[in-house]
């Protein structure tokens, strides 16, 4: 017993914590056990849509019609894509119309997409004829003759409608908020309350903003822009436009939700750190939370990884 007074005496004395915690607790298990059902929930996610995606139709996507059309009865088709309209929008509409049989009302849904606005179902003698028109009354344009992929291509505007560099910006704030969660828990197990306290704070702001600008890009995705006809037949990129369309909104969708649950409980666990109640002996709630984090900091990355990049 004297031996192991003075033991604990000696640990005490360099600054070492005298208790004991066991490498797996009940509530770490329950964690684990809880993220595994995660792991499972996005695998199938992923899973779902790499399989979609391989099975998908090699005409599926195209630049020039929408997602939903029979590419077969217009593969030798031309379009006319419409950059700029310049200084005679009025005289740029009458050519479009005169050129197609357009209604004003057609032309104006379809100038609505400028600077990628389409003019399909063109021959090529008629879209070589109209391009001249336009460029007559000042537009910038140019023909396009129809291609067509199996699924949008990233930094395709033709066909992909997402915004990869704010993504990827957003995804290195996400990955910042993981260092900062390390930090919290660092400054906690060392016994600096207050440090531990500014560093939750911190994942709190930059996990918000996470949210913050993915809201922001699904607005500009299916209200904010026009877009042209080969991402939607509607000129909005909403879940029922498209299978890419359903399967981008369904997993970000999820992942989002999963970071919004995160923040909330990121908050309540910084309230709760600001009454003192962590301290060196006290910290499995940072612990546990942390855990959750970095775990939808990974899943996201692996996201973004597949969906926008690939």
């Amino acid at each position: 017993m004297a031996h192991a007074d003075v033991s604990t005496t000696s640990e005490a004395g360099h600054g070492r914590s005298t208790g004991h915690h066991a490498p797996a607790t009940a509530g770490k298990v329950a964690v684990w056990l809880f993220l595994a059902t995660e792991i499972m929930f996005f695998t199938g996610l992923i899973g779902s849509y790499i399989v979609l995606r391989a099975g998908s139709s090699s005409r599926g996507y195209s630049n020039l019609y929408p997602p939903t059309t029979n590419i077969a009865e217009l593969e030798k088709t031309h379009g006319v894509v419409i950059k700029a309209v310049g200084g005679a929008p009025e005289q740029v509409a009458h050519a479009i119309e005169g050129a197609t049989g357009m209604t004003p009302v057609e032309v104006e849904k379809v100038l609505e997409a400028v600077p990628h606005a389409v003019v399909a179902r063109l021959s090529a003698a008629k879209a070589h004829t109209l391009l001249e028109q336009l460029e007559s009354q000042g537009a910038k344009a140019e023909t396009e003759e129809l291609v067509t992929h199996n699924w949008p291509k990233p930094y395709d505007p033709m066909t992909n409608p997402l915004s990869i560099d704010l993504t990827a910006a957003n995804t290195f704030v996400l990955i910042c908020s993981s260092v900062t969660m390390v930090l919290a828990l660092a400054a906690i197990q060392q016994g600096k309350k207050t440090k531990c306290s500014a560093y939750l704070l911190a994942t709190v702001v930059i996990g918000s903003v996470f949210v913050g600008v993915q809201v922001f890009e699904y607005y500009q995705l299916m209200v904010g822009h026009h877009y042209p006809p080969g991402i939607s037949a509607t000129g909005h990129f909403r879940p029922d436009v498209s299978l890419f369309a359903s399967c981008f909104f369904a997993m970000t969708g999820f992942h989002g939700l999963h970071v919004s649950v995160g923040v909330l409980a990121l908050f309540l666990v910084f309230l709760q750190s600001l009454t003192g109640k962590y301290n060196p002996a006290n910290y499995a709630t940072i612990e546990h939370v942390g855990l959750y984090w970095h775990f939808v900091d990974l899943v996201w990355i692996i996201l973004f990884t597949i969906v926008y990049l690939v």
